[in-house]
């Protein structure tokens, strides 16, 4: 375990934690970004490709909603648990009942829902989170939404 400057070893551990989550969030665009240019340029399989996209969307907008039960379980910070829960859940529906529509509506659909959690995350719970994460969180569902706009001109 390293040290920082204060000789305080949790603050040095969560640098590497939030160095890691940069790495692993931006890694985490890698299948939309691919998936979307090969949809585009009508490469392969349109069908399979267009699936395995939208289900990764759906994937990654649920596991991203899903960071909000541990938040409602500690019941404490700036938003309701209750309500926490309960925008937990209804994402995480979202996502799945956006499989079910037509493949030419699903990037709204999946963009409105990504939209939606970083205003959660934004409006909401930033004081539970580092700048360096809003930050991130800003330019992952910048991309995001732009690779399902491409799908949707795609289309």
């Amino acid at each position: 375990m390293e040290l920082n400057q204060g000789g305080n070893p949790a603050v040095a551990e969560f640098s590497k934690i939030q160095k890691l989550s940069l790495w692993y969030g931006y890694f985490g665009l890698v299948p939309f970004v691919a998936l979307s240019l090969v949809i585009a340029a009508g490469m392969f399989n349109s069908g399979e490709v267009r699936w395995l996209y939208d289900s990764y969307s759906a994937l990654v907008l649920s596991f991203m909603a899903g960071i909000y039960w541990p938040m409602a379980l500690k019941e404490h910070g700036p938003a309701c648990p209750a309500r926490l829960m309960r925008a937990s859940i209804l994402i995480s529906l979202w996502a799945w009942f956006t499989l079910m529509l037509p493949p030419i509506c699903r990037p709204l659909a999946f963009s409105a829902g990504f939209a939606v959690l970083f205003g959660i995350d934004r409006f909401v719970l930033e004081d539970l989170w580092s700048w360096d994460y809003l930050k991130m969180r800003l330019h992952l569902t910048i991309v995001v939404v732009a690779s399902q706009f491409l799908v949707a001109l795609a289309n």
